[in-house]
This record gives structure tokens, sequence and C-alpha cells, in this order.
């Protein structure tokens, strides 16, 4: 793609995305608290979240990594009542996380397999992690929705799961809204393009 074309879009994804942004800072002014297990009957109408009462069914997460090879540098893991087993139940939260310990949990089993370790090795590897197995704590952050959600990345994780809600909840751990960034990234995609229009106009004149 050539800068000419690249620039005006990112100039567009820089005031869509600071525009949700800024959207997101004004109705999301607090966390708003909910109950895992009451996701089962209604989806809460915020953005901001922090989830409680749930599981983090490390065993049945997926992994992205940079350039689709080496280790994973982030992990989506189902997100569950305590008393619900993420590979049968409907699925209807995935947690986005760069957790470290979840990292090289997740990093440590893909070698054992890519290793093809034994039997014992596994066992013993599963015996002294099995506290990072399945993770019961709350988890805060933002849902990705709009010009954050529903890449090529989503869709391809999506795919991974056949039990899925269909209005899954993808809870990016550890964000939370900003109000300056939105403004930021919106002026700063308004300027770039008042720019390009005067560079394009000065271009055409002289043409």
């Amino acid at each position: 793609m050539k800068l000419g074309c690249l620039l005006p879009l990112v100039a567009i994804v820089m005031i869509i995305g600071g525009g949700q942004n800024v959207y997101t800072s004004l109705k999301n002014r607090k966390v708003t608290e909910v109950e895992v297990s009451s996701l089962t009957t209604s989806k809460p109408d915020s953005e901001w979240l922090r989830l409680k009462g749930g599981k983090l069914d490390v065993m049945n997460a997926t992994y992205t990594s940079s350039f689709g090879v080496g280790d994973a540098t982030e992990i989506y893991v189902p997100l569950v009542a305590p008393s619900e087993d993420s590979s049968e139940s409907i699925i209807r939260v995935l947690v986005l996380t760069k957790d470290p310990d979840l990292l090289q949990f997740t990093n440590d089993s893909r070698k054992l397999e890519k290793d093809n370790a034994s039997a014992a090795q596994v066992l013993k590897f599963l015996a002294e992690s099995a506290e990072k197995m399945q993770v019961t704590r709350d988890v805060e952050g933002l849902v990705q929705y709009g010009i954050e959600g529903g890449g090529k990345k989503e869709r391809k994780i999506r795919g991974l799961y056949t039990n899925l809600s269909p209005d899954v909840i993808i809870l990016e751990e550890g964000t939370k809204p900003s109000m300056m960034l939105g403004l930021g990234m919106f002026i700063g995609g308004l300027a770039l393009g008042f720019v390009l229009l005067i560079f394009s106009g000065k271009k055409g004149k002289t043409a």
C-alpha cells in the first residue's frame, strides 16, 4: 500500500478510535461490578466492567503471538462460574489478558507439546502448576467493541470455540477508559486529515 493511501486511512482510524474512546469515557464514569453468574440472564450495558465470582479456565485458553510465531504474547481465557466447565457450558466471557504467570503457563504447556514430552513430564508439570490451570479472581477491564472488536484476529479466536455465546463479551483485562487518550487521538486524526487536504489541494493546483 502506498504512503499516500495509508495516511488518510490512519487519519480515519484515529478519528473513529478517538471518538469511541471519548464516548466510552463519558458513558463509563465508574466501573460496573457484575457477578459472572448473572450473565446467564442479562448482559451489562457498560463497557468498563469488574467481573466477580468467576473462574479463569486457563486450560481451555487460546493465544496469539507476534506475527503468528514464537511465544504467546496474549491469551484469551474463558471466564465461567466456578461450577461450570468451559469446554461444555456456554462461554459468555473471554478475557484477553497478558498476565505474566498465565502467559508463562501457556508457553510452558506449548513447549511440552512441541517437545513431545513424556506422560511423566506432563503430569509433573500439571502438578506443579495446578494453581494456574484454573484461577478464581475478579477481572477488570474494557469490553472490546466498535473499531476494537470484530477484526480478523477476533474472528479467528471465535472460530476456535464451538460453544461461544453469540453475544460473547471479550474483556481486555487491565484497561480502563481514558478521556485524554481519546481526545488526543481524535484531535490528532483531525489535524492529520486537515494537513492531507491542504497538501492534496496544493498538489492539484500544481498539476
